[in-house]
Order: structure tokens, then sequence, then C-alpha cells
């Protein structure tokens, strides 16, 4: 999850916004310090802020753990998922990703505890149902290992038939761009590509190089068009070189594949502002405001655009935006 520039600028509590803006920057450490902060000593921090704060503080262990571990430092990496699980301990990622840390520093069973944690947690994780499946053949427990591959074959075998229907029912209603993009996600096999158009697409984003960043996001849209994290990675990159149009665009993929995405909502509510369209800013903080009413960034837009419309009647009743 990414938010614009603009909606982060907007947050109430000092603690998140410095918080943010460090992690964006891919400074761990005083990003944790201050979103830390923000949870644990700010007594009036708003519910949509600590909720935010709890988020950002998730992803600024994972990141950090990433970089120990990038750096062969897998002591430190799994210290930092184990930092994340305590903020979030039904968190399935964070076990997962703190399990295969696990394996690589030979401690197997603690790996085990940790992926069967995240299989209770979701039980459609298929990466983390193959992991299962590896680390019991090194623990030489065949019979578990076999049961576990067979179930990852058994999730894939379902999320496909789940796909195809879908890009079915989408061509039968004359959705041709949508079926393309369910067909495309069901037979996609260039997963190695995805990721690394992915993780070079974030780095352009951290150092704001919003053109590359786009880019590569564009890539990686290429081959799974039905990720609402990138689409909206793309909206943000294109929103941020001042592109306004392809970047709603992007936002709006985003909620229309992930429907509960309130950064989606806050980001497609603040370009559409920015771009004139002022209704569709509404639309989209409607959705943000009905699931968090206290959202200081999507409160502070609704609150601007009542100014505007106020100001539109004071000089004569203005069209408003389209």
């Amino acid at each position: 999850m990414r938010a614009l520039k603009v909606v982060r600028q907007h947050f109430r509590n000092y603690h998140l916004k410095s918080g943010v803006y460090h992690f964006h920057r891919g400074e761990h450490g005083p990003a944790a310090d201050f979103l830390t902060r923000a949870i644990e000593q700010d007594e009036e921090i708003s519910a949509a802020d600590r909720r935010a704060a709890l988020y950002y503080l998730v992803q600024t262990r994972i990141g950090a753990a990433e970089s120990f571990a990038a750096r062969g430092e897998l002591e430190r990496a799994a210290e930092e998922y184990r930092r994340a699980l305590a903020v979030m301990p039904d968190y399935p990622d964070v076990h997962f990703r703190l399990a295969r840390t696990l394996r690589r520093l030979d401690r197997l069973e603690e790996s085990l505890a940790h992926l069967r944690r995240a299989l209770e947690l979701n039980p459609a994780f298929v990466d983390a149902s193959v992991e299962l499946g590896m680390a019991l053949l090194e623990s030489g427990d065949l019979p578990a290992a076999r049961e576990a591959f067979e179930a990852a074959e058994r999730m894939r075998a379902g999320r496909a038939a789940e796909g195809l229907a879908r890009a079915r029912r989408a061509l039968e209603e004359g959705r041709v761009d949508l079926a393309r993009d369910l067909y495309k996600d069901v037979f996609a096999t260039d997963r190695s590509s995805f990721r690394q158009a992915l993780e070079a697409a974030l780095a352009h984003l951290r150092a704001e190089r919003w053109e590359e960043a786009a880019e590569r996001l564009q890539e990686a849209a290429e081959i799974f068009p039905r990720y609402a994290d990138v689409q909206n990675y793309l909206g943000v990159a294109l929103a941020e070189a001042g592109r306004l149009e392809p970047a709603i665009e992007a936002f709006e993929r985003s909620v229309e594949i992930h429907p509960d995405y309130l950064t989606g909502w806050l980001n497609l509510a603040y370009a559409a502002a920015a771009a004139g369209r002022t209704e569709r800013a509404r639309e989209a903080l409607a959705e943000v405001l009905r699931r968090e009413p206290d959202n200081g960034p999507a409160t502070h837009l609704a609150e601007t655009l009542r100014e505007r419309d106020a100001d539109r009647g004071r000089a004569g009743g203005a069209a408003p935006g389209r």
C-alpha cells in the first residue's frame, strides 16, 4: 500500500506522518521509532491513524528484515520478523517470511511451527503449503511433505478454476478487457520477471523516479493485471509524475480488483479532485468515510470540496466538476 504525497500530508498525527515519511525513504530505524511513539505514547491518536501506524510499523519491520536478509544477516532478519509479529501476531505473510528465514538458518522445527500457523490463519496460502512441503522433506517426514504438496496443488487448481469461471462470465457479459486480464492471471508463468519488475519499481518509487517506476510497474501489470497493489503503485507513480488521467485509471482498477482497498480509494479521490473530477472524488471519499469516518486525509479533502462548492456559490454558481 502506498499513498500519494498529498494524502500523507494530511495524516493528523505528527509521529505517524514522520514515520511514514521515513518508511517511504527506506529509513527503517527512524520510521520504527516514530511509528512506535504514535502507537505507544500518543493518547489522543485517532483510531484511523492508529490503524495506519500499526500497518506501517509492520511494513517497516518487514522492510528492515528484507534488508538484513539481502546482506546475509539472517539472525537480525529473523528478529525483525519477530518484532513485526509482536505488533500483528496474526499476519500470515510474516509467519511465512520468518519461516523461510528460519529454514535458511537450519532451524526446521521453528520454521515448521510458523508455516503451520500461517496456514491456520490463511488455509488458501499456496506458497506456505509449498514451503511447508519443502521443510518437511528436509526434516525427513515424507508422508507429511507429500500431503503438503498435494494440498498446495488443490489450492492452485481451485484458484485456477475460480479464475477461469470469472473470465468466462466476463466474456459472456461482453467485458473483453476484464476477461483478458483474468485469463492472463490464470495462465501467467513468468513469476520471476514479475518479482524483478516489482522490486525494481519499488526502488524507483523510494527514490522518487516516477517515470522509471511507472515503466517497471506497467511491466509487472502486464504479467499480473489483477494485482491491486501494483495498480495502486502505478497510479501513484503516474500521479506524482503529473499524469493524472492514466493515474485515475490505475486507481480505478485497484479498487475494482479490491473494493475494500482504502488507500486506493483515497488516492483515487485526491487524483480525481486534482483533475477537476469533483463528483468522482466525492464518490471515492464516501467509500473511505463509510469504512473509516475519522480518516484524516478523507475528512480534509471532503471539507476542501465543501469549501470549494461554497466559494462557487458565492461567485455565482459556476458549474461543478464533472
